[in-house]
């Protein structure tokens, strides 16, 4: 018996995310977040400010590193060496996090399907490991195979958010 399948015909069932998050245990990874926050580099009196300058206008506070640490390798003298996650597979896709899916304007658990285990997402908080993360993405795709690129264009980039757990807990 031969079986053939029509493959122009266009799927009979799809799927949309509708800009939320729909898994438990996310986590955002932005080293300038994570440097202000720890007090790594001098973030004023950021207050609610700090999560619409990491969302829509990172500029400034990519200027604040740089002028404290002008060089990458100079902000690793200061916090070590980044950690970078092991990966079970060559590659895990991440997205970009909408306005208010952090904070106070997070969706909540009534937005998700039934079943689903809500876990507030979170910040990574351990700048190395944002460091790992970040150097390994390329887009909103982390790579794990990728050699690290530790440049302040890929450090000091937009927030990507993962839905697996890239570290063990500790």
């Amino acid at each position: 018996m031969t079986l053939l399948h029509n493959m122009s015909v266009p799927p009979r069932t799809s799927a949309q995310l509708g800009g939320r998050p729909v898994a438990s245990g996310i986590t955002f990874y932005s080293l300038p977040f994570v440097l202000i926050i720890k007090e790594i580099v001098p973030g004023g009196p950021f207050g609610p400010k700090l999560g619409h300058l990491i969302h829509h206008d990172p500029s400034e506070l990519s200027a604040r590193i740089i002028q404290t640490f002008p060089a990458p390798a100079d902000l690793f003298r200061r916090i070590g060496p980044p950690e970078f996650p092991k990966l079970l597979h060559d590659f895990l896709i991440g997205w970009r996090p909408a306005p208010g899916h952090s904070g106070e304007n997070c969706p909540g658990p009534e937005s998700l399907p039934a079943g689903v285990i809500w876990s507030a997402p979170t910040y990574c908080r351990d700048p190395r490991r944002c460091a790992g993360v970040l150097s390994r993405c390329y887009g909103t795709v982390l790579l794990g195979r990728r050699e690290p690129d530790l440049s302040w264009d890929r450090l000091l980039g937009p927030v990507i958010a993962f839905d697996e757990p890239l570290f063990p807990s500790r």
